[in-house]
């Protein structure tokens, strides 16, 4: 009895000191994105190419604010990631040149209305392969694989004729890409940086996020940063450059 005791103890500081050298958080990111706009694309109609046209300047969409979200798992040194975000965008012009979209003809002194909706998928994985602490700061370098799913279109409507016409887009991409952070006071003031990026077939999307935090409260972080966002989609019907950047706040909840 004495040495079957000895062995359940012994399985059961062996089962259960893995647990406790685990260290795992969790918890959910919400931020506030300030962004100015810019881009430019082209449809193409029967393989032939249609005006090439401005984001601001022929369809006069303007900049917009809008929120993104992140929940987060971290499990010792990997850390999984889950992302949205939603832009729209509206516009309106008076136009100064024949405007043919997605095969529909707009005549000059024309007035349209545009509308510009994404949705943003991002998955990420990272690995820190370096987190060594000196005194009050630790340090952490890892790398990021990330799959990231943008589905968007782009709606143009004449108010003199009432006719619309909607050209969908879509990218579907793996990035690689590097993480950096450093912190202090066991991590209650942090800056952290995140960058990743894939180019192929005359496509590219690249995005860095930097930001720095501070924990005023247990579980509670307050964020506030810089995103960068590159997106080129070049298909046989539509080729579109977007770029959205700027500063945002928010708020991490973890556990």
């Amino acid at each position: 009895m004495r040495r079957v005791l000895a062995a359940a103890l012994l399985l059961g500081s062996l089962a259960f000191r893995p647990a406790t050298a685990l260290a795992i958080e969790a918890g959910v990111r919400g931020e506030y994105w300030f962004p100015t706009i810019s881009g430019n694309a082209q449809t193409t109609t029967n393989g032939l190419p249609d005006t090439p046209f401005d984001l601001k300047d022929t369809l006069g969409v303007q900049d917009e604010d809008f929120p993104f979200w992140e929940a987060f798992l971290g499990v010792s040194r990997f850390t999984f990631r889950a992302g949205y975000m939603q832009p729209q965008y509206d516009g309106s012009s008076t136009l100064t040149q024949t405007f043919v979209f997605n095969g529909q003809t707009f005549a000059v002194n024309e007035k349209i209305s545009t509308r510009l909706e994404m949705d943003i998928i991002d998955g990420q994985l990272q690995f820190d392969l370096l987190r060594p602490s000196v005194g009050v700061a630790g340090f952490n370098l890892g790398l990021i694989l990330q799959g990231k799913y943008v589905d968007g279109s782009i709606q143009v409507q004449s108010a003199t004729t009432g006719i619309t016409t909607r050209e969908d887009f879509q990218l579907a991409a793996p990035l690689v890409g590097v993480a950096a952070g450093v912190g202090f006071l066991k991590d209650m003031i942090r800056a952290d940086v995140r960058a990743t990026g894939i180019a192929y077939s005359g496509s590219h999307a690249y995005e860095v996020d930097a930001y720095a935090s501070f924990a005023p409260f247990p579980f509670v972080r307050l964020q506030g940063g810089y995103r960068y966002f590159d997106l080129k989609v070049d298909e046989s019907d539509v080729q579109a450059s977007l770029k959205l950047s700027g500063p945002y706040a928010g708020l991490q909840l973890s556990y």
